[in-house]
């Protein structure tokens, strides 16, 4: 029998955002399942090219609004006539073309939560403005479903505000992303780190924040938090904070703006503080967990449940002390290390790979094996 053919629609498959490394992970359970694959992108990770047929995919190059809204054309323009027993979409313009969408995020709801682009700026008016219309495209795709696309959300949290906003699909289902291989840093790799990043004079208990100045990943709780307490030690990074100082926490914070050797900054952490307003199943919380730091995380992160559950992890509510937290982690590191293995062990990469390949399958047998 001819083996399926397959197609990933994602514009940028690699590890320049956290989709995209979702998106990766995606391709090889294809490519290890044996499919003839053909990726739809307009950047692809050298890792994949000598093994997939790569449809080059256009994006135009400036404003996020025209790019939404043009994706769908260019998806079928790169596809052509080209036909495929499976269609793999990570990107809302892509339903109507996939077999199987993936969710990962919902514009309504940060809208709803208040979380958009909150910079006193032209330049921040600019972006509103665009995220205002790209909820209303988004909201048409997603109140005019495709009824043979079955959905797949990356957590509980977005299929339930999903289906809270919109119809729910006829076939969905829920597919967390998986926790990578457990790698936690060693004392000498900790101590480096330390050394690198925060400096001899600390000697306060670090925790790490990696949302950048954004609203939505709640850093104003985050300053609020530290602001109020003189036992902890703040490293910042993530988009538009380098150098960022507050003269409330003073010297108790280091701010290194967008970083990419996360490993070391996750070793130099005693905790990992993720507080967003809206963040459905944010691999940061993952990666922490595989290097060996607990994370903090609030009601909007969509790995919490997993965090507690597992107890790999705290919940924290915004507004209310953060020290008695990390204190109870730093004071409990075996049983917060027993908890990172259990979460490991149910969020494996081969449990998420038997759930997505039975929705493949699901979908040829539905369609009798071939187009």
């Amino acid at each position: 029998m001819p083996r399926p053919s397959y197609c990933l629609i994602f514009e940028d498959v690699g590890t320049n955002t956290g989709i995209g490394r979702v998106v990766s992970a995606d391709l090889r359970i294809a490519l290890n399942a044996g499919y003839q694959v053909s990726v739809v992108a307009q950047n692809l990770d050298q890792e994949f090219r000598d093994h997939v047929n790569w449809l080059p995919l256009y994006v135009p190059p400036r404003g996020f609004l025209l790019k939404w809204a043009t994706a769908r054309r260019y998806m079928r323009r790169a596809i052509g006539d080209r036909k495929f027993d499976i269609v793999h979409g990570h990107q809302p313009q892509s339903i109507a073309l996939a077999d199987v969408f993936t969710c990962h995020f919902i514009t309504r709801v940060a809208y709803e939560r208040d979380c958009l682009d909150d910079r006193k700026s032209l330049r921040g008016a600019l972006v509103r403005l665009q995220q205002k219309a790209v909820l209303r495209l988004e909201d048409r795709i997603y109140r005019n479903w495709n009824p043979s696309t079955t959905m797949t959300y990356s957590s509980n949290l977005l299929e339930r505000e999903f289906c809270r906003i919109y119809p729910a699909p006829p076939t969905h289902t829920v597919i967390d992303n998986s926790l990578p291989v457990l790698q936690p840093a060693t004392e000498a790799e900790r101590l480096n780190a330390r050394l690198r990043l925060v400096g001899t004079e600390n000697k306060l208990p670090v925790v790490g924040y990696l949302g950048g100045l954004d609203k939505r990943k709640g850093y104003q709780w985050v300053i609020d938090a530290m602001a109020a307490t003189d036992k902890l030690f703040l490293l910042m990074a993530g988009q538009y904070s380098e150098g960022y100082s507050n003269p409330k926490i003073g010297s108790r914070m280091k701010s290194l703006g967008t970083i990419r050797d996360v490993e070391t900054f996750y070793a130099a952490c005693d905790v990992l503080l993720v507080p967003s307003l809206f963040d459905p199943m944010p691999l940061v919380v993952l990666e922490a967990i595989a290097r060996g730091v607990p994370v903090i995380a609030t009601e909007g992160v969509g790995n919490l449940p997993w965090l507690v559950k597992c107890n790999a992890g705290m919940e924290w509510k915004p507004g209310t002390p953060l020290e008695p937290l990390v204190n109870h982690i730093l004071n409990h590191p075996v049983e917060f290390a027993r908890g990172r293995a259990l979460m490991a062990e149910q969020l494996s990469a081969e449990s998420r790979t038997g759930k997505l390949l039975k929705v493949y399958s699901d979908i040829l047998e539905r369609k009798g094996g071939n187009r």
